[in-house]
């Protein structure tokens, strides 16, 4: 997919400086994700800061057991990020984003919502919400605030050779008027996400094509794959669904000639490693294909090791592969 065909929407709009919302994965298992993600927020000059004591955001463990439940757990976040000065949180993680803009969007849609959170949070000794913050996935807020150019400008090392398909997962632009990314139904008038121009598309989503190409790699074609569910939520209750979908994802990928997946999300990652693990062991064809955080590969290109940036925790371990094309 050329980049160039895509919408441009206009860059900057989210600041420089925002509250972080690491989540539970990038403090455990997706540690690595953590690391190159800071790292990579250094060399584009932003400022991540972090969310203190903050819970977590309910996207798989109460979304379909209690709405107000989750309502109030990322009210809470969002009552902290306020605290802290914040009018804007980034998350690394499509189910956190998820869930905070899915919040963001019932608390100012809907007066009802927003005055019962208000006093459940006064309730709960928080302070109750005056504005709402506005939550943005770290892709989004590293292409609005840094771009393409600002990566060309810090690239030391260009991946020059890696062939590179993005997956975004499922959660990433949808559903659109939680996500505000770009609807493909409807008017261009009505298709405008809601209260911002800073907004993907919901089909072809290509930021991070945008940013991985400035760094240069070379994109492979990977729809409609790149937005294909992973099955990461369904890994411990359907197992085989769960490795079909990723089968499906990584033999997409190796037939297009990519040489790794860059993902974007700790649970796609997690969910594609394991998978590929054991459908190798099953001598399943075509799905030799490693993973590696975006935020990893950028990490590479602006000069820093495979260990800065984490690579052997990688389950997947695409340090092999980077060190035949001398990247790693």
């Amino acid at each position: 997919m050329a980049v160039a065909q895509e919408r441009k929407p206009p860059m900057g709009g989210i600041g420089k400086r925002v509250a972080y919302y690491p989540g539970c994965s990038l403090e455990g298992a997706a540690r690595a994700y953590d690391v190159s993600t800071r790292i990579v927020a250094k060399e584009l000059g932003l400022e991540l800061d972090y969310l203190e004591d903050y819970n977590c955001c309910g996207a798989m463990e109460t979304k379909n057991v209690t709405f107000w439940g989750t309502m109030l757990l990322n009210a809470r976040n969002m009552s902290l990020a306020k605290r802290q000065g914040h009018s804007t949180i980034v998350a690394p993680c499509n189910g956190c984003s998820f869930s905070l803009q899915r919040a963001e969007y019932f608390l100012e849609t809907d007066k009802n919502v927003f005055e019962r959170i208000n006093a459940l949070l006064k309730e709960g000794g928080v302070d109750p919400l005056a504005e709402i913050p506005h939550t943005y996935h770290i892709l989004e807020w590293f292409y609005h605030e840094a771009g393409p150019q600002k990566v060309k400008e810090r690239t030391k090392k260009p991946l020059k050779g890696l062939k590179v398909a993005n997956y975004y997962g499922c959660l990433y632009t949808r559903p659109h008027f939680y996500a505000r990314t770009y609807s493909h139904i409807g008017s261009e008038e009505q298709d405008r996400p809601r209260m911002r121009e800073t907004a993907d598309d919901d089909e072809h989503p290509y930021y991070m094509e945008a940013l991985l190409e400035a760094a240069g790699a070379t994109n492979v074609e990977f729809e409609p794959m790149h937005t294909q569910c992973c099955g990461g939520p369904h890994s411990l209750s359907d197992e085989q669904v769960s490795e079909k979908f990723v089968m499906m994802i990584l033999q997409m990928a190796k037939r297009n000639g990519a040489d790794i997946i860059a993902t974007e999300c700790p649970l796609c990652h997690a969910s594609l490693e394991m998978y590929r693990h054991r459908l190798m062991m099953k001598g399943v064809p075509d799905v030799d294909v490693p993973a590696a955080y975006f935020t990893q590969l950028l990490g590479l290109a602006f000069g820093y090791s495979s260990g800065d940036v984490k690579l052997k925790d990688n389950l997947s371990d695409p340090i092999p592969v980077l060190k035949r094309l001398g990247l790693a």
